[in-house]
């Protein structure tokens, strides 16, 4: 049914009027009486009543006037909830993230976009790259900050090319190189960060050919820190989880140069909530204003 018509034939009982709701609205006085015409075809009775005296309801009009009010208040409610979300007064994101975005980006964007938009509420997830794939793909993350995906179908948007970096005991003999060649990790103790979870490392690893001796492997990459400044074993890491630790570690780059490409994945931007539009909005001037200039869409 045609809320249109609803609405119109409850301003004509409040003018009393056909012609006074047919101006309102921009209908001619033949117009509106089409409209009501068909509006009580579709019903299956008359809803009005019309004589020298002026318009009045029928039984019948009466009898169905709450539920046409209720229609119309329902509308409006609708609206208003639909109103409240594109202003985003309301709305929920559940971000999965790497632990180095999430700790090292994510504080400053979230306090951004909740300035901005207080009333949306935040879910953070911090998991490796499996889980944020499985996440995106079923639905459970509205976004996720991880490596670019090689076969990811969604959107995304490049953030920050990152080096790989190798963590060493301090007292280690490879500590004194400025950079390590891939195969100087073949046969080292080394201590393991979220195995089994297909990481940026195992891809590292297998694209290299090596074969690091896994003595320790930890969920924790602050844990994967500690052990290695106890002597534990070597580990690898992106450069920006290894900013801003302090300790008897060195980081070294990879003679290979080799780098993650950081970004944003969203499973379509042409579907995503006004919430998670302004999302990538926010997180894209954030990263601007570091001078990471090489953010693409």
């Amino acid at each position: 049914m045609d809320t249109t018509k609803y609405r119109i034939f409850l301003r004509i009982l409040e003018t009393g009027s056909l012609t006074a709701a047919g101006e309102e609205a921009g209908y001619s006085p033949s117009g509106i009486t089409r409209m009501m015409d068909s509006l009580e075809k579709e019903i299956g009775f008359p809803l009005l009543s019309r004589s020298s005296h002026g318009i009045r309801l029928t039984k019948e009009g009466e009898t169905l006037l709450p539920a046409i009010q209720e229609i119309a208040a329902a509308e409006d409610r609708a609206e208003n909830i639909r109103n409240s979300l594109l202003s985003l007064i309301t709305g929920d994101l559940t971000i999965g993230s790497y632990f180095s975005t999430a700790a090292r980006w994510l504080p400053s964007i979230l306090s951004l976009y909740s300035r901005r938009y207080p009333h949306v509420r935040i879910h953070l997830k911090e998991w490796g790259n499996r889980e944020c794939l499985e996440g995106l793909a079923s639905g459970a993350l509205s976004c996720a900050f991880l490596n670019r995906p090689p076969h990811f179908k969604g959107d995304w948007t490049s953030l920050k090319e990152d080096r790989l970096m190798v963590w060493i005991p301090k007292n280690h003999p490879l500590a004194e190189k400025e950079a390590i060649d891939p195969q100087d990790l073949d046969g080292v103790p080394f201590v393991h960060i979220l195995p089994h979870e297909d990481t940026d490392v195992d891809a590292f690893l297998r694209r290299h050919h090596v074969h690091p001796d896994f003595r320790l492997s930890t969920v924790s990459n602050y844990t994967a820190w500690c052990m290695v400044e106890g002597g534990l074993g070597l580990s690898i890491n992106n450069e920006l989880m290894s900013e801003g630790w302090q300790g008897s570690v060195a980081v070294r780059p990879f003679t290979t140069g080799d780098t993650i490409t950081l970004g944003l994945a969203v499973p379509s931007l042409s579907a995503a909530s006004p919430a998670l539009k302004k999302w990538v909005e926010v997180t894209k001037e954030w990263m601007g204003k570091q001078g990471n200039s090489e953010i693409v869409g």
